[in-house]
């Protein structure tokens, strides 16, 4: 089978006649490209990939006197043996750049396959492996011990987390590039927030998109107080730096006159898990500590207020 099939457009087609696909309207020979272009599909994805490793062909990709094509690896692996994997032709004199094939496997897109929950991104074929892994509109699975949902961020994972779980989950939305900052009543347990990051909208342009992360924080009892662990959810965005600042305050007062305050604050560098092995061990995270003397007799079972400072920017 050809990899590739060529499409005939008919001079006459009536563009309102049922059961027919119309060509949309063209001006010369640019136009006609265009449309044709537009309705190219791959009857064999196969032909997109190394012959060897079967995986997809990006550049470098190297091809013997014949035209079988292999990936760089995999040419570097084939130097030594003088012949084509696949025709045994001699390449003594080496296997030729193929800049053709290049060409064309970085111009082929296809769309990411998280579009349903908003991910615009159409990487080219040979990217797309990565793209998957660094997409931040993956889905999600619970935390929750024992539970296998998994769901999109704007699909029902929240009322999940909710309605399941009766986790507390906080949206705040803000301008990207600028920090994230939110005070929040920390509960023992699971607690979410997610950071919702707006781009665009800039000199009266209408074209906004919105970037959402998630984050855990996990509260846990300790024998002298509380500890705080922050955790995105998710992919971590490429060459960026997920950090977080936590503030604990707590003014001392007898008979209302004051005496004095407590000020808690910790940077924490944010790390980044899918969670498809479970919650990373507390123990092997940073944990933001408050002691319980500072919570006073009557508000150590309570909920802890605490400040939250989330900032996601370029790699230093």
């Amino acid at each position: 089978m050809e990899p590739w099939k060529d499409f005939d457009f008919d001079d006459d087609v009536d563009s309102g006649s049922s059961g027919s696909a119309a060509v949309p309207p063209t001006s010369g020979g640019a136009g006609l490209k265009g449309a044709a272009v537009a309705y190219v599909m791959a009857e064999d994805a196969d032909a997109l990939d190394c012959g060897i490793c079967c995986l997809p062909l990006k550049p470098p990709i190297f091809q013997c006197n014949v035209g079988h094509v292999v990936c760089s690896p995999c040419h570097n692996k084939l130097m030594g043996t003088g012949k084509c994997h696949l025709c045994g032709i001699n390449v003594a004199g080496g296997y030729r750049r193929c800049h053709a094939m290049e060409r064309l496997v970085e111009s082929i897109r296809v769309p990411c396959p998280n579009a349903t929950d908003g991910c615009t991104a159409m990487p080219a074929y040979c990217h797309q492996q990565s793209h998957r892994q660094a997409c931040t509109h993956a889905p999600y699975c619970c935390p929750g011990k024992d539970c296998g949902f998994i769901g999109y961020m704007n699909a029902g994972l929240l009322d999940h987390f909710t309605g399941t779980h009766g986790w507390p989950c906080t949206t705040k939305k803000n301008r990207a590039g600028k920090t994230c900052r939110f005070s929040v009543p920390l509960s023992d347990g699971f607690n979410f927030l997610i950071a919702d990051l707006v781009t665009g909208g800039e000199g009266g342009s209408t074209s906004i998109t919105s970037s959402k992360y998630l984050f855990l924080l996990n509260v846990l009892r300790q024998p002298l107080g509380r500890a705080i662990s922050v955790l995105l959810i998710g992919r971590k965005p490429s060459s960026k730096a997920v950090k977080c600042v936590l503030t604990f305050s707590h003014i001392v007062s007898e008979d209302r006159k004051f005496l004095g305050s407590h000020l808690l604050q910790s940077k924490i560098n944010v790390e980044c898990s899918d969670l498809s092995s479970g919650v990373p061990n507390p123990d092997d995270c940073f944990q933001f500590v408050v002691p319980d003397y500072l919570l006073g007799e009557g508000h150590r079972d309570s909920a802890i207020k605490i400040k939250v400072s989330i900032s996601i920017g370029d790699l230093e």
